[in-house]
């Protein structure tokens, strides 16, 4: 029986318990399911980023704001949605361009980039035209390695989780129906992807149930931070990886 893309079962397996971790810390932090899979996932198989984390970050992004929609600014939101619109097409443009290793040295820039704005607690005013940029810069990250997050979180650094976690992601819900949408248009879904999808989609959920237990009783600063250092490290062994 031959496994998609060829992996091997371990690999699967592999990949499958990253999603249970990185669906797990998004339903606490509202983010962090791509940062966490994506410069892992990209090293094993590289036509699975984008394509199977947005097949699989856009139901855990729904159940996520469905969960805690009513805090969401919807005024403060708009801005950030057409960048999305904008920053897609750019995003696409630069994923026909990239070979197999530029894409995992962009992967493990974006996610380097996501734990040094953390570390630092690096934040933007949260006006219309930084929102617009912010959104742009979130359709390029999310085209390219499926993380569209960090961008957005600058904005929300000093928000109440309340609100962080359910704006953050109704952007990434629309978000990442227009990266699907565009994929799917140019061919770069292929039925492999969905095999994984089927394969991986229940350990998205079984992640979501245990971020509920897990909101009572782990810090979130805690996870956050662990999810900081991961970050820096992943992203700049997957640079120094495709680079050395």
């Amino acid at each position: 029986m031959t496994l998609p893309f060829d992996l091997s079962l371990f690999q699967i397996i592999f990949i499958a318990s990253l999603i249970f971790v990185g669906s797990s810390v998004q339903g606490v932090l509202g983010f962090g399911f791509a940062v966490i899979a994506s410069p892992i996932v990209v090293q094993i198989e590289p036509l699975l980023v984008p394509q199977l984390l947005s097949l699989l970050g856009l139901p855990l992004a729904i159940r996520i704001f469905a969960r805690e929609k009513s805090r969401v600014d919807f005024g403060s939101v708009k801005p950030l949605i057409w960048g999305r619109l904008l920053g897609g097409p750019l995003g696409l443009y630069l994923l026909f361009l990239l070979s197999e290793k530029y894409l995992s040295i962009s992967v493990g820039g974006i996610v380097f980039f996501a734990g040094i704005a953390s570390y630092f607690g690096w934040t933007i005013n949260k006006t219309r035209i930084n929102s617009l940029i912010a959104g742009t810069l979130s359709g390029v990250f999310g085209m390219i390695a499926a993380i569209g997050g960090p961008p957005v979180a600058l904005l929300y650094r000093n928000s109440e989780p309340e609100e962080f976690r359910p704006s953050l992601n109704s952007v990434f819900t629309i978000g990442i129906i227009i990266t699907l949408t565009l994929l799917t248009i140019t061919g770069r879904i292929y039925l492999d992807h969905i095999y994984m999808f089927l394969i991986n989609i229940p350990f998205v959920f079984l992640g979501i149930r245990l971020s509920s237990v897990l909101f009572s009783k782990i810090s979130q600063k805690v996870i956050a931070t662990s999810v900081t250092y991961f970050s820096i490290a992943s992203g700049l062994y997957v640079i120094l990886r495709n680079l050395i």
